[in-house]
């Protein structure tokens, strides 16, 4: 019987890889992100509850185990409020924080725009059903934003007219504006002939006890002062004079 020639074998295949091996070659499954619900509005878990089914109404849906709730008063600034400390401790970049009314955002529009801020450094997603649809923290901000943005300049002017306003008002009354004086009319006299008298700014500093910076206040306000005395001195001779043509007139 006529023996077949051996075929030659060509070079062996390696061994599959072990299960682990190949589980770890493949990409990771893709985290979900998170959507919490915030609230500083809800006064109970009932209310809590409420705020949750309202929330899903309006599309978002919240695992209960994803809410954070507190009552903070006014006082507390909102990004100092301590639940929602921990929600941006917790919340990752990509996840989501509805609330559904804007005071749970803050108590004033700058307060607001100061939550917005933050969530938008954290890449968080930020939702109120009761003020738009859009994302607040988006980098282009939404309308909803622009119009905050609007308003809170509006406040600041509004207060800045205010002040300027009542200032003019004090003033033209005789009261005293600012700060009250820190040094008595006999102190800044004191300490003005300190200075006349050839003492430094320093010196006169330690000798009163007082710092360097209210010596040059009171220093730089001296000549205002003189003038301001000067024309009332003159506005007081004006009118004498002009009262003595009148007597004169008669």
């Amino acid at each position: 019987m006529t023996r077949k020639p051996e075929q030659k074998r060509g070079p062996r295949r390696p061994l599959s890889e072990p299960n682990h091996q190949r589980a770890a070659s493949t990409p990771s499954d893709t985290i979900m992100p998170t959507t919490f619900l915030y609230s500083n509005c809800a006064d109970a878990p009932s209310a809590v509850q409420d705020e949750l089914q309202a929330a899903s109404a309006a599309g978002y849906g919240v695992d209960p185990q994803h809410v954070f709730w507190e009552v903070a008063p006014a006082s507390v600034p909102a990004l100092q409020r301590p639940r929602l400390r921990a929600l941006q401790h917790q919340a990752q970049p990509g996840d989501a924080v509805v609330a559904l009314r804007l005071c749970s955002l803050g108590w004033s529009v700058p307060e607001v725009l100061a939550t917005v801020r933050r969530f938008r450094l954290l890449g968080v997603a930020l939702y109120c059903v009761q003020l738009s649809r859009d994302d607040l923290a988006s980098t282009t901000p939404p309308e909803a934003v622009e119009v905050l943005r609007a308003v809170a300049a509006l406040e600041g002017a509004t207060r800045s007219v205010r002040v300027r306003e009542s200032l003019a008002a004090a003033k033209a009354m005789g009261r005293q504006v600012g700060r009250p004086p820190k040094h008595t009319p006999e102190q800044r006299h004191a300490i003005l002939s300190a200075l006349s008298a050839g003492y430094s700014v320093s010196e006169t500093a330690r000798r009163f006890n007082t710092s360097r910076q209210t010596v040059l206040r009171i220093r730089a306000a001296e000549p205002l002062a003189q003038r301001a005395a000067a024309v009332a001195i003159a506005d007081a001779d004006a009118d004498v004079e002009e009262s003595a043509t009148e007597a004169a007139t008669e």
